[in-house]
């Protein structure tokens, strides 16, 4: 049986992230009476870390079968799923405020440009950082039990 159905939950999270990331394509195209802007492409770099992650998550529920399975998948998908959610929380809170800034002035002036230090932002963005530290931690563990072997 191939990897993609040997656990619902990581087939449930895949077809989470699909359904999510075409809607999300959608939303920008303006298919959607409620989307009252113009294309805003910009706005889908931190959903598109943060879908990463949650594919990442798929990944574990994949390729672990026990709890006592703490080996490279899953500290690759703790890896990954840390990486996702430090990377889209900061895009969110640089990135895209500056360059929807510059975008509207025509990328002529860079002054009075606004972070978005939002609690949802800084908390994702901690949730990355805790995930990568936790993977890095699995790591030495891993490599100490090994070591008794």
């Amino acid at each position: 049986m191939s990897s993609w159905f040997q656990s619902p939950i990581a087939t449930a999270l895949r077809a989470l992230v699909v359904l999510a990331a075409f809607l999300l394509v959608l939303e920008r195209l303006d298919f959607f009476p409620a989307s009252g802007a113009v294309a805003d492409w910009i706005g889908l770099a931190a959903p598109a870390f943060y879908l990463w992650a949650f594919w990442s998550g798929a990944e574990i529920f994949a390729k672990t079968r026990s709890a006592t399975d703490f080996g490279p998948a899953l500290v690759s998908g703790l890896n990954r799923m840390g990486a996702g959610l430090m990377l889209g929380a900061w895009v969110a809170i640089l990135a895209e405020p500056a360059l929807r800034y510059l975008i509207d002035n025509g990328f002529t002036v860079m002054t009075g440009v606004r972070f978005e230090w939002t609690l949802a932002n800084l908390a994702l963005a901690f949730a990355g950082l805790t995930l990568l530290l936790l993977a890095r931690r699995g790591r030495q563990i891993r490599a100490e039990l090994d070591g008794f072997v």
